[in-house]
């Protein structure tokens, strides 16, 4: 008959040349083993006395065990309370304390501001509701009540407050909810906030990732209006008779696909090949090399012949100086919102509607403003055959994604246009190849050849001319031999 396995943590007694033994597991993991002995110290010879000494034996190792074990528990949590007391991060404290920490990206000085005022109205919401001071006494039902209740109403503080030093004269305030609830997007970047600031504290205090008060609260589904791109008739208008400041900004924001930010605050000396003395100046095929101000992404944008017209005009008004277009500079790095006012105000005179109401929402969402370009410079770009990664290098995209994001943009227009080019499928014809409103293949070719030509070398051209005439000529009479090999014309 099979012997029954021992329990776990009994030991193995076990009989070796008439006398007994015990085999056991120390606290260490390590496998010894022992003579059992009587109280005299006799080596026990008898299976019974032999088991009772084993278990009498492993009994003191596991309250010796249970001992040490508590002492070390003991120790560890005097540690943590020394660690904690040491470490005691106030509410008020843990905003900047949370900035200390290595982050991936670096955020504006802008962003910052705005973060700090969800953290501060959430504290706000603690002391009122909770009289909470410290960091480790925030619990999940409070971070729950406070997400409830934003959702809900708002946020918590309702007073309005301003610094005088970048609002030197107060305007008249309409009231907290002339806009109506929140979006979604500013409710999850409340959420969002609060929960990355307990996120890079709660390990200090000896917390894990899981004990984060926000860890379980799931954000909103977003559903947001999509931005939307500037029609050709829409580009027309804006460049038929601009201001000098509306024509730089527009030109240098559709043929680079800059934000707002890099357009106002270009350099000339980010521009290949500048110097403060050219006497005829020409950028066309140079690059712009610079490092945009929200990503810190490295960008290098070719310049063509649009762009090289401008900047050499530009260059006889400002060129000795140190920003391509020093008004709009200016006018950014003081007066930031000045300067999308002032674009907003130049598209509204144009009759471009730059606003669409959202169903549940009193606030009208932008839909169409100076980013806009920046998704046009995408789109086009996509439609006219740019290769995705060449896009994404230019633009400083982060992810190919977002790239593929700002190119989905076909309006009606460009839908018919392209499945135009699906016609004969059913039929078997080559209707494909041409349409009544002269878009189809054969003009896709034509545009292809255009290109090729304005990019081929001499040698190439020169080719192209002698099929061309081959072409005609055996388009004119009948070809009574074979055709001369291309390489054979060339020579002749």
């Amino acid at each position: 008959m099979k012997q029954k396995r021992r329990a776990r943590g009994t030991g193995r007694v076990y009989k070796e040349n008439g006398v007994y033994l015990l085999q056991y597991t120390t606290k260490d993991h390590k496998r010894k083993a022992m003579i059992l002995r009587d109280e005299s110290g006799a080596k026990i010879t008898e299976e019974r006395r032999a088991e009772a000494a084993a278990r009498d034996f492993l009994e003191r190792q596991k309250q010796l065990r249970d001992i040490e074990t508590r002492e070390e528990y003991l120790e560890e949590k005097a540690k943590l309370k020394k660690l904690k007391a040491r470490l005691t991060i106030t509410l008020d404290d843990a905003f900047e304390l949370a900035q200390q920490k290595p982050h991936s990206r670096s955020a504006s000085e802008q962003v910052l501001r705005v973060s700090q005022r969800y953290w501060i109205d959430f504290v706000s919401f603690l002391k009122d509701n909770y009289q909470l001071k410290t960091l480790d006494e925030v619990e999940r039902a409070h971070a729950e009540a406070y997400i409830s209740h934003i959702r809900k109403n708002g946020r918590w503080n309702r007073t309005i407050s301003y610094n005088k030093k970048r609002c030197p004269q107060r305007k008249k305030f309409k009231d907290y909810e002339f806009g109506g609830n929140l979006s979604a997007t500013t409710l999850n970047r409340y959420q969002m906030t609060c929960k990355a600031v307990f996120t890079f504290l709660l390990p200090d205090l000896g917390y894990s990732l899981e004990e984060n008060p926000f860890y379980f609260i799931k954000p909103l589904k977003l559903a947001p209006a999509e931005r939307e791109i500037f029609s050709e008739e829409e580009l027309e208008l804006i460049f038929k008779n601009p201001s000098p400041l509306m024509r730089g900004l527009f030109t240098i924001g559709i043929t680079c696909g800059l934000r707002l930010g890099d357009v106002a605050t270009l350099r000339w000396q980010e521009i290949e090949g500048y110097s403060p003395n050219l006497c005829e100046p020409d950028f066309y095929h140079h690059e712009i090399n610079r490092i945009t101000r929200k990503t810190k992404t490295e960008v290098h944008i070719p310049i063509e012949r649009e762009l090289a017209d401008y900047l050499r005009e530009q260059y006889e008004v400002s060129g000795q100086g140190e920003y391509i277009l020093p008004e709009a500079a200016k006018m950014y790095l003081e007066h930031q919102n000045v300067l999308n006012c002032r674009i907003l105000s130049y598209l509204h005179s144009l009759g471009i509607q730059t606003q669409r109401s959202i169903p549940g929402r009193t606030r009208k969402q932008s839909v169409k403003d100076f980013h806009s370009l920046r998704h046009c410079f995408c789109y086009y770009a996509g439609m006219r055959g740019v290769p995705l990664p060449v896009v994404q290098s230019i633009v400083g995209h982060l992810t190919a994604s977002m790239t593929r994001h700002y190119q989905s943009h076909a309006d009606k227009k460009a839908r018919m246009q392209g499945l135009a080019l699906m016609r004969g499928l059913t039929t078997g014809g080559n209707d494909s190849f041409g349409t009544s409103n002269g878009i189809g293949t054969g003009n896709i070719l034509r545009q292809r050849l255009l290109e090729y030509i304005h990019t081929a070398s001499d040698m190439e051209i020169l080719k192209l001319n002698v099929l061309i005439a081959q072409i005609a000529d055996s388009a004119k009479t009948p070809q009574l031999q074979e055709p001369k090999l291309l390489e054979t014309v060339v020579n002749e």
